[in-house]
């Protein structure tokens, strides 16, 4: 019988995409998989080594997602099924206690062993990205291409600054906002391995950006894939604490720096989170 596996996705592109890779890294290829949540990443990529079937996470579908993962994680505790979770652990940010997904997934065998169950977890580990099999459709390079085509001689940087809903929302206690002094320096510290560089600014809020940061090429896309195939036909670039941000960087060709801040979403509290986040690939700055 054919392997079939559940897994109930949270999270925007970034997070959709370290999901699918540890997906691929945990099942086999043909198996069926059922998911939830996982729409952006297959409207703008191709991920061929499974059977996928997705329901779209509405917000009236959210009660039955919470039914799937209780019958999920009972069939996983009784040892029915297969099971991967990614426990919660402790971390101190100014005087206080924060409960979050940690470094560490657990696997427990079931009884049928064709059937697996993956918990709810963001599985954002660089480690990871190896075996990593989605790719972006060819479709969304095209208006990145006839742009890079008409600038001016040189590499390509892409500078991404993450806005919109990290606006709103806090970890730690705190804004995860960077300074946009920190993209200037990223941007001095790949001036400094190819003095030509060509900068393309890509954000999901340029204009208030653009002005503070004067001399980029501007990019906007007409979806966040366009926005994205940008950052993979570049040599390097100055990555957000975002997950699409790194994915991009990843992507990209990597014959530049990829600067991103040191601790990512943690910067300046002396520890990294996520866990296992920043790659070997990555060239970390103190924002």
């Amino acid at each position: 019988m054919k392997a079939r596996a559940l897994f109930t996705g949270d999270g925007r592109l970034g997070n959709q995409l370290f999901q699918a890779a540890f997906l691929d890294s945990v099942l086999p290829e043909g198996a069926k998989l059922t998911t939830t949540g996982m729409e952006e990443l297959l409207e703008g990529f191709d991920w061929d080594r499974f059977g996928i079937s997705n329901r779209r996470d509405s917000r009236a579908h959210q009660s039955a997602k919470r039914w799937y993962r209780r019958f999920g994680r009972a069939a996983t505790a009784l040892r029915l099924v297969t099971g991967y979770a990614q426990p919660r652990q402790k971390f101190e940010a100014g005087g206080q206690s924060y409960k979050l997904h940690g470094g560490a997934v657990t696997r427990s065998s079931g009884l049928l062993s064709n059937l697996t169950y993956v918990d709810k977890g963001y599985f954002q580990s660089a480690a990871l990205a190896k075996d990593a099999t989605f790719r972006l459709k060819e479709t969304y390079l095209n208006a990145a291409r006839e742009f890079l085509n008409a600038l001016p001689d040189g590499p390509r940087a892409f500078v991404h600054v993450r806005r919109g809903d990290y606006a709103k929302w806090t970890i730690f206690g705190r804004s995860p906002l960077l300074e946009l002094d920190y993209f200037r320096r990223g941007m001095e510290a790949i001036k400094a391995v190819a003095a030509d560089t060509q900068f393309i600014l890509l954000s999901d809020d340029v204009e208030a950006v653009r002005n503070a940061l004067p001399g980029l090429h501007v990019f906007a896309g007409a979806n966040v894939y366009e926005d994205f195939g940008m950052m993979t036909l570049c040599e390097g670039g100055v990555i957000s604490n975002s997950t699409l941000s790194w994915w991009g960087g990843f992507f990209c060709r990597r014959t530049l720096p990829v600067i991103s801040p040191t601790g990512f979403l943690a910067h300046g509290l002396g520890y990294e989170y996520p866990v296992g986040i920043t790659g070997s690939w990555m060239t970390p700055i103190e924002p």
